[in-house]
Order: structure tokens, then sequence, then C-alpha cells
């Protein structure tokens, strides 16, 4: 049964400066990163700490609908931090293209001069005949507004000059970031981009692009947007082939699947090493145990919790969101349809929790009757080192993602080998459910251990945490890397380091 509900409209903070959503207070700016300059207004001041306290009602309510116990340590103060979250998250509300850019436009009298011996005309635009300017690669990160689940990428700004005006760098950075911060589709941001830079600097042409990851319970997928104004919208037009010619300028294109803004934010080698250290089983049967422990995922999906469902729109229009969806998917969607998106994906990156040990010790033991089709690798003769495990997972403290890799390496008295889809299924099994990286690690160490026959394990995990690189200190590019030895390698330094030359 699908409950109806109705938003109620709040009054507004009065927010003096652009960064911020109209909603905010100093307070509720992330870590304190940003100031805000507040009015008298002692009232809106009340409204807004009453809508903070309505909003981590709202993710208490969701947490609880979602069987965890609110009252743990881990999640004691979570409902404040995602209030804070998603107030960063969603500052863009309360800006403009017109204050991002302010007046950072300059009159080139060299380009004017040169642009004025050039004409205007169909032929000269249809040749590329103007000069342009790219500002590339800038990190953005933004918020499905289909799902609610956070996206980020890069995005590329290019446009022409028109009578030698041209815009200060860093404020095409800072459009992209006010667009960013706020309900988005890869398509709408780069719209919204294009047409605001067309609207305030009047160029001959505005391009976008933007290529980045969606995140959620399974692996990153890639996103793609592209918005054009003026001569960059023709049809054919050169003018997008030398943008994408300026964009792979310096070397290899800018393209998400390598490099710091790579497959898993960087974190994911993407068979780079894959030689012959490692145990590579690429085996991919639909019984097998990963494919079981997705099934549980899609389950879990589509089983409807009207309590986390109704949590979620309570929190999308406390935050004024319920119109924001419908705008931002061009009337395709209600916030209705957002939240009940959310609540099924909340549901499914809490699956693991659904998924005993036991599955896990059944694909163990298909793997010692298989043993002798797999292709196996050693160190020292004893040690078997699996690598690049796909790591998805969720944030506890923030209910925000973080993704990466996780490596294993384990020795047995016996001739215990593990698969590739049993080593995944039990990293997934972890994964899916609210975590810290630091637990998942042990956690999954342990289960190794108990599988191997307690002799030793080690295990590397490396992720990009969403919590750290889209809000409050925001280092686009870091990553976390954690190990858990135990047995022989938490006494063995010559066995760890020989593990290690494996992996790096």
């Amino acid at each position: 049964m699908t409950t109806t509900m109705s938003c109620d409209d709040t009054a507004q903070v009065v927010v003096r400066l652009d960064d911020d959503a109209p909603w905010m207070s100093k307070a509720s700016t992330s870590e304190g990163d940003e100031s805000v300059e507040m009015g008298e207004n002692t009232d809106s001041d009340a409204n807004e700490l009453g809508r903070r306290a309505r909003v981590e009602e709202c993710v208490r309510d969701i947490l609880h609908g979602l069987g965890e116990d609110v009252a743990r340590e881990g999640l004691l103060d979570t409902p404040k931090r995602v209030a804070k979250a998603l107030t960063f998250a969603m500052r863009g509300y309360g800006a403009s293209a017109t204050a991002a850019l302010g007046t950072a436009l300059f009159h080139e009298e060299n380009l004017a001069s040169a642009n004025a011996s050039v004409s205007e005309s169909a032929d000269a635009l249809a040749n590329g005949t103007h000069d342009i300017v790219l500002v590339r690669d800038i990190p953005v990160f933004s918020t499905c507004a289909k799902t609610f689940m956070p996206f980020y990428g890069v995005i590329h700004v290019g446009y022409v000059p028109k009578d030698g005006v041209i815009v200060g760098l860093s404020k095409l950075a800072r459009v992209a970031e006010v667009y960013a911060r706020r309900l988005q589709t890869p398509s709408a941001l780069t719209m919204d981009v294009a047409q605001a830079l067309h609207d305030v600097a009047s160029p001959l042409g505005v391009g976008v692009a933007f290529t980045g990851m969606q995140l959620g319970p399974f692996a990153p997928r890639k996103l793609e947007g592209r918005a054009s104004t003026g001569c960059f919208a023709t049809t054919n037009s050169v003018w997008w082939h030398e943008f994408q010619a300026m964009v792979a300028l310096g070397g290899e294109p800018s393209d998400l699947s390598r490099g710091v803004w790579g497959d898993m934010c960087g974190v994911c080698d993407d068979g780079a090493n894959a030689d012959a250290a490692f145990v590579v089983n690429t085996s991919s049967a639909s019984d097998g145990a990963e494919a079981a422990v997705d099934a549980t995922a899609t389950q879990a999906a589509n089983d409807t919790n009207e309590a986390v469902y109704n949590g979620v729109l309570r929190l999308l229009c406390t935050l004024d969101l319920n119109t924001r969806v419908h705008e931002a998917t061009g009337g395709k969607m209600t916030a209705e349809d957002t939240a009940r998106r959310f609540s099924s994906l909340l549901a499914a990156m809490r699956s693991g929790n659904l998924v005993p040990f036991s599955r896990i010790e059944e694909s163990a033991r298909g793997d010692a009757r298989d043993a002798s089709s797999m292709e196996n690798d050693f160190v020292d003769g004893e040690v078997r080192v699996m690598s690049d495990l796909h790591m998805s997972t969720v944030c506890e403290h923030h209910l925000l993602p973080f993704h990466g890799t996780v490596s294993v390496a384990y020795c047995s008295t016996t001739a215990v080998t593990l698969s590739r889809d049993t080593l995944q299924a039990l990293v997934s099994r972890h994964s899916r459910r609210l975590q810290v990286q630091e637990r998942l690690t042990r956690d999954v160490a342990e289960e190794v251990y108990a599988l191997t026959g307690g002799v030793g394990v080690m295990v590397a995990a490396r992720a990009a945490h969403l919590c750290m690189v889209s809000r409050g200190v925001e280092k686009p590019g870091s990553s976390t890397c954690t190990v858990t030895k135990l047995g022989r390698f938490a006494c063995e330094p010559k066995l760890r380091s020989e593990v290690w030359e494996r992996l790096i």
C-alpha cells in the first residue's frame, strides 16, 4: 500500500552570499568550511533549526525502518551528519550563475581585433574559424534526481568568445559547482551550465561535456552528458571535433576509465596488473555465489518497505525538494518516484545482512571439488593471492557511498583454493550493509581465515570515500587504504612484503 503525503511550505532563511541554499545557516554548513552571513531574522533562524531537527528525525526513521539500531555508537550521530551532508549537497539552490560569474567578464582587445576581421557568417562559423577557450577536467559531485544517489565525474566547459569578451577561468568551475550542488541528471547538468554561460557571457557558442559514475549497491555505472548552444549546436559541428581534441590534449583522452578519475575513482587497476601473479577465475555462472548475493540484493530492492519510503519522502519534502525532482527530470518524475527508488536502493545496500555465511561456505566446498581446473598462483609455493575484488558500500556515518577494491592473500595447510566467485561473494556480503572500511577489511579477513583453516590471511582494501572527496575537506583523488593481517601474516614481515610486491 502506498501512503500519500503532503509537503508543507516552510519559511526560508535569508542568506546574503550565493554559495549556500536559502534554508542554510552558518551552523549547517559542512564542517564549517563555508561561512554564511545571516540577517537579523531570528524567526528564520528558529525555522531553520526546526527544519534541521525534522531532517534528522527523518533520517532516524529511515534507519529504523531499515532495521538498524539507531542508538548504537556508529549511528548515534549519523542523522546529524547526514543533515549536514545534504545541506552541502543542495547548496546550489541558493546560488545563481550571474552571481557566480560576478564581474569576471573581461574585454581582451587583441582577441576582439582578431575576431573583427573574421566574419560571423554561416560559412565562417561552419569552418570553426574563431578561437576556442576550454577548461577541462573540472571535478563535480552531484545528486541524481531520479534515485537521490550521488554521482560524480569531470565536466569540460568550452566556449567561443564574441567581441573579445572572455570569462575568468575559475568562474567556469564555479558555475559548474553551482549547478552540480542540486538535484540533477548528467544531461540537465550540462545543459544548465551551457545555458548559464551562454546567457551571461553571450559567446558565439558553448559546449559542455560530462563523464562520470553513478553510485549504488552494485558496481558503478558510467554516465555521460552533453549540451551545446550557438555554433556548437549545429549538426555535425566541427566545433565538437575540435572540442574533443582539446579535451584529449596533453596525452591521454580525459576518459574516466583510467587514471585518478578512473573506474572506482582510481582505486581499481582494471586488470592493469593482471598477470601470472594473481589467481583469476573469470567464470560468471548464473548459479554462483556472487549471483546469489546479487539476487538477494535484487529481491530486497523489490520488497516494498513503506516505513523507509515514507521516511525518504518526508525527507525530500522537508528539504523542499519535492518540486525540484519534477524540474530536474523535465517533468518525467515526481518526488514520490524518487523516494520509491531511493528506498529500494537503501534496501539493496543492506542486503548483505540477509546472506548467511553458510552460503559462502557452500561455495567454498564447491571450489574444493573444482580446484584442479582453476588457475593458481603461489608466493613461496604456498600463498594464494586474489586481487581487485570490487567493493561498493555505504559509510554508516554519512550514508554516502565508498567504493574500491579488495585484495586477499591466504595460506593453508590443506589444498584449500577459493575461487574469485567465492571471494567476490564474500566481499559483497560485507559491502552491502552500512559499513566503515576498517570493519569491512577485518570482517572479510576473519571469514577467509575461517574458510582456509586458520593458517594465515592478509586483506588489503583501497577505496574512495564520497564523504571525504565530495564534501567537507573535499579532497578529490584521495583514497583510503586498510590492511588486516591474521596468523602467519601477522608475524612474518617477509611474507607480507612478498605479497605487497605482487599487489603493487
